[in-house]
């Protein structure tokens, strides 16, 4: 299709002795990637030469992207793109198989997809889109859209890996240490007859670095004071005074993942393909006291000397967690063709939060190391339906028609409540509840025109009904409901592509997005005098009108593009201060205006210079700035939060010998901000850094159908921040078998 720019055959065949199966791709899939966008495909083949823990370790050298992925493990791993930062998860769309694993209950740190539904093991290749720019997509795809094709082998298959990982972390703080994890994996498939099926089995264990640190302000009856060593002077990243004394969220992962994707012929003409998938997780999140006093013991909480000053301990600083999760994925896919070229598909998947509880101590250790009095909070029940129906065909010789229909339905529901040991059951009474469901219903059409040998013209729309219903707000014995929203809009595309030369083609993208308010977003607030405040039952959905030219270029060995983009974002929802009113609100508020402009190069090349020397080179200037802000004018002519002004890669990888392949990458984020007003100055706990990392990988095939490797990544052990530390140099060792 003209104006799509995929680029899944400039990739050299894989050195004969390792075993790789082929990929099927559904029809649904090959419905979504014919898009009027940029597209970058990262095939399974690539994935091996790098280090991969997970599913978004895919996603690791894609350009102008970046995985918010802390530690190995890490459920809440956001995706930021060109106009979405760190916390704006609802910005992105992850799908597996046509089934969505978006987590659009809310829009944040614990608003990532659910990685954990796809393992390594079963990627056969990865799509990502950027920008909005077709109408088979809802609004959420503003930012970046990734589609995961998952293998389906035409003959019997099996694999088994296991993979150990070391990291050594060093802070300022007193919490160094190593830290070590493995990863066993195993896939087992077969095709007979009309029937295909494969079952993957990934098991992880994993001990991730401090997440946090209990801080202290200054304060207190200085007779009371206790003396201690230990503590570290330090500054937020404002460049207020603090005092850090302990470390938080120490977290040992236990997850367990299992896949089951049953496909068949039902006739020549029709497929069909069952997903069943299920993730188990069991994190316990520890703590750490970095204070002792003259005696020698630890101390958790109370009132403290030092640095010649008074601080105060607060009493939950240090207390631990941990969380118990099941979640499941059932996917149903129909694919149908006709003999006039048409054909048709049809999608529903259900994604159920079984069970979702944070158990919080409500005391400090050592006390609730064997127990005591918490609370558990709990998301059990929660999730989302979706419906895709689509079909598409041509329409004479020069028009290529897409149409269909959405439905999606999301449920929130969170209780906390009582415990009289936090590590047991919710035997206590309920001190707060909240809830919502959000829905939409959407019908689009799309067609490609090619008006001419060397042009085609892609128009689109699509209308989208949103709901908002079902809200409420529990604190106690009193229980407050939300008032119901409803609304609808239409989102016009339009795309013009011109391959004026030989491999050399122009396009220009245009198209509206519209990204609803989450369940999370939506009924925010609290109970007080018998009223909800704190909430902004007005809350408008974001509204962005984004625009990219793009000129790619195919050579002999692989290609480059340059791509300049613009987002001029109406609405945007994030947390911000209302200080034009006293006293003032923090809550999610719409920025009345934010733009988001810049350049983009990538370069892709296999064969350079030398055979078995690959390259791939990316670079991009970002601009974001908000324009307008009238509820907090500090930010107006600011940088946008958690965008960096630059983002760039380097990934070379050599296949030095006809067993061994060696691979070397550089990943770069520039400057960026953590605050509206940009006024986060010093790079400590709390801030947004500025970092360059190096990874590298050796892989050898030493015997028929066995593979081994050593990889490293934070090669130089950089220290750098996403509020929390990114975890320091880390070692992989990996043995693999391929059947």
């Amino acid at each position: 299709m003209a104006g799509t720019a995929a680029h899944a055959d400039d990739t050299p065949p894989q050195q004969a002795s390792t075993t790789l199966e082929a990929v099927h791709v559904h029809a649904s899939d090959t419905h979504v990637t014919e898009t009027p966008a940029v597209q970058v495909r990262v095939k399974r083949e690539d994935l091996l030469k790098h280090n991969i823990t997970d599913s978004s370790d895919a996603l690791k050298y894609a350009p102008n992207m970046q995985v918010r992925k802390r530690y190995i493990g890490d459920p809440n791993a956001v995706i930021s793109g060109r106009n979405a930062g760190t916390l704006q998860s609802a910005r992105s769309l992850v799908y597996a198989d046509g089934l969505l694993l978006s987590n659009l209950m809310t829009n944040g740190w614990d608003g990532a997809p659910r990685w954990g539904m796809v393992a390594p093991e079963e990627i056969g290749a990865v799509d990502v889109l950027y920008g909005p720019y077709s109408a088979l997509y809802p609004g959420n795809s503003m930012g970046t859209t990734v589609l995961i094709h998952t293998r389906l082998p035409q003959k019997l298959v099996a694999s088994a890996s296991a993979q150990f990982m070391s990291q050594d972390f060093s802070d300022n703080y007193g919490s160094s240490g190593r830290y070590n994890g493995r990863n066993i994996a195993a896939t087992l498939g077969n095709k007979q007859g009309r029937w295909s099926w494969l079952l993957s089995v990934n098991k992880l264990d994993n001990n991730g670095q401090p997440m946090q640190y209990a801080t202290a302000k200054a304060g207190g009856t200085a007779n009371a004071a206790v003396p201690v060593s230990g503590a570290t002077l330090d500054r937020n990243p404002n460049g207020s005074p603090r005092l850090v004394y302990g470390a938080n969220t120490i977290e040992h992962t236990e997850q367990t993942q299992a896949k089951l994707k049953v496909g068949v012929d039902v006739t020549d003409n029709i497929s069909a393909l069952f997903t069943l998938g299920w993730w188990h997780n069991h994190a316990e999140d520890r703590t750490r006291s970095l204070i002792r006093d003259a005696q020698g013991n630890l101390v958790y909480t109370g009132v403290i000397s030092a640095y010649g000053q008074t601080w105060t301990l607060p009493t939950s600083g240090l207390a631990p967690t941990q969380t118990l999760e099941t979640h499941a994925l059932y996917g149903l896919e129909l694919n149908g063709k006709f003999d006039n070229g048409w054909r048709w598909t049809a999608v529903a998947s259900d994604y159920d939060f079984i069970k979702s509880q944070t158990h919080t101590a409500g005391l400090t250790p050592p006390v609730a190391n064997v127990g005591g009095p918490g609370s558990v909070a709990d998301m059990g029940g929660s999730g989302w339906q979706t419906f895709d129906a689509r079909t598409s065909g041509p329409l004479g010789e020069s028009h290529m028609l897409y149409a269909g229909a959405h439905y999606d339905r999301y449920l929130l529901d969170s209780t906390v409540r009582n415990a009289s040991d936090w590590r047991g059951a919710a035997d206590g009474l309920q001190t707060s509840a909240f809830g919502g469901r959000t829905q939409t219903r959407a019908l689009y059409l799309q067609d490609v025109w090619s008006f001419a040998p060397a042009w085609a013209l892609t128009l689109g729309g699509r209308w989208e009904q949103w709901r908002a219903y079902g809200g409420s707000r529990s604190s106690g014995s009193t229980t407050l409901d939300y008032a119901d929203r409803k609304q609808n809009d239409f989102s016009p595309k339009a795309a013009l592509s011109w391959d004026f030369a030989d491999a050399w083609q122009l396009r220009l993208a245009s198209g509206k997005a519209v990204r609803y308010p989450t369940v999370n977003e939506l009924f925010q607030g609290s109970i007080s005098a018998n009223a909800i405040v704190n909430n902004n039952p007005n809350l408008k959905p974001e509204s962005d009108w984004s625009n990219d030219l793009t000129l790619t270029r195919h050579v002999s060995n692989g290609y480059w593009r340059v791509s300049l983009f613009q987002d001029r974002i109406a609405n945007s929802l994030y947390s911000q201060t209302d200080i034009t009113v006293t006293p003032t609100v923090t809550n999610i508020q719409n920025v009345d205006k934010v733009r988001m402009r810049g350049i983009e190069g990538e370069l892709v090349l296999r064969d350079v210079w030398i055979d078995g020397l690959d390259l791939q080179a990316s670079a991009a200037f970002n601009n974001a700035k908000t324009l307008n802000d009238r509820q907090y004018p500090l930010a107006n002519g600011k940088w946008f939060p958690r965008i960096p002004k630059v983002r760039a890669t380097l990934v070379t990888d050599y296949r030095f010998a006809p067993d061994w392949n060696a691979s070397l990458a550089v990943r770069h984020s520039g400057r960026q901000y953590g605050t509206l007003d940009n006024s986060d100055y010093v790079n400590t706990y709390g801030a947004v850094s500025a970092f360059t990392v190096a990874d590298a990988k050796v892989r050898w095939n030493f015997a028929h159908q066995w593979t081994a490797s050593v990889g490293v990544d934070n090669l130089t052990n950089e220290h750098y921040w996403v509020y929390h530390p990114y975890a320091g140099r880390t070692w992989f060792g990996e043995v693999r078998w391929d059947y």
